[in-house]
């Protein structure tokens, strides 16, 4: 990316990204088998980081090419290094800059990615000049994330000051609201998100301190909280506990040419899973899933 990305790409960062990698696979999985057509040419992932969503696209969707594209050569040396599949590469370029590797591609895909990059409709429209006749770009960001009271709800609130601190819009989803599209939840139990927040805020604790955004004795007094709550409720192998609720067909459909995953002509506010209430206390992730035809 043409930016640092906020959240760091340290060993902690990858094994964060690990980790938030079990949360989104369900619904991911669904929304992929629903937008992209089977055996395509070429397909980029931009934003890749260690690989995970390269993986899974090359998975469901099983193109000729899968293209993982982060600017960051520390994710994708953890990327090759756990891919073994001879259709998948990588390649170090920043997402902002045309041409995409490849480019024409048949297939584009971004997860969780248009929160730390400015201007997120224009660079929609960037990437969708980089499809072939036919081709799709899939987009799968946060609209909204809703923790419970106490303190992760603090730490989202430092979180999100952090991000538009550094120029990016942390619900990028919402500013992707007249391209239509549906939205989903991902209900996350609390210990779980307390591990992936606490790991989070490690990674980007300094620069929380150099933007004056908290002090030391605040981020130190989150850290510790988030650290109580994580070890409140772990399970042995560190955190594949999480509730990942969803409705039956993954909160997706076929997609029409208005850019509309579930297909609906409504305006996007649908929310798959509103109605799944969680055996647990959960945070509440809202991602809005777009695909855009070329």
């Amino acid at each position: 990316m043409a930016s640092r990305y906020t959240f760091g790409d340290s060993d902690l960062a990858v094994r964060r990204m690990d980790l938030v990698a079990q949360v989104f696979e369900p619904t991911s999985r669904a929304l992929l088998a629903a937008a992209v057509p089977a055996g395509v040419d070429v397909a980029l992932d931009l934003g890749c980081g260690p690989g995970h969503t390269t993986r899974l696209l090359a998975a469901v969707a099983r193109p000729r090419r899968t293209v993982g594209v982060d600017g960051s050569e520390r994710y994708l040396a953890h990327a090759r290094a756990a891919t073994a599949d001879h259709r998948v590469d990588y390649i170090c370029h920043d997402v902002t800059a045309l041409p995409l590797p490849g480019a024409p591609v048949d297939a584009i895909y971004a997860r969780l990615l248009l929160a730390h990059l400015p201007d997120p409709l224009g660079l929609v429209e960037r990437w969708r000049s980089q499809l072939r006749p036919g081709g799709v770009l899939v987009l799968d960001d946060v609209e909204d994330i809703d923790p419970p009271a106490g303190v992760l709800r603090d730490y989202e609130q430092l979180v999100v000051a952090l991000v538009a601190a550094e120029g990016g819009p942390m619900y990028a989803g919402r500013l992707l609201a007249p391209l239509g599209g549906r939205c989903v939840e991902v209900h996350v139990e609390v210990a779980l998100a307390a591990r992936i927040f606490g790991m989070n805020l490690a990674s980007w604790r300094d620069d929380a301190l150099a933007r004056g955004l908290a002090d030391a004795d605040h981020l130190d007094d989150v850290a510790d909280r988030l650290a109580a709550l994580a070890d409140s409720g772990t399970d042995a192998d560190g955190g594949t506990h999480g509730d990942t609720d969803i409705d039956a067909d993954g909160g997706v459909g076929g997609h029409g040419d208005d850019g509309d995953p579930a297909g609906t002509g409504d305006d996007g506010d649908d929310r798959a899973g509103a109605g799944v209430a969680a055996a647990r206390p959960t945070v509440r992730w809202v991602l809005r899933q777009v695909v855009c035809p070329a």
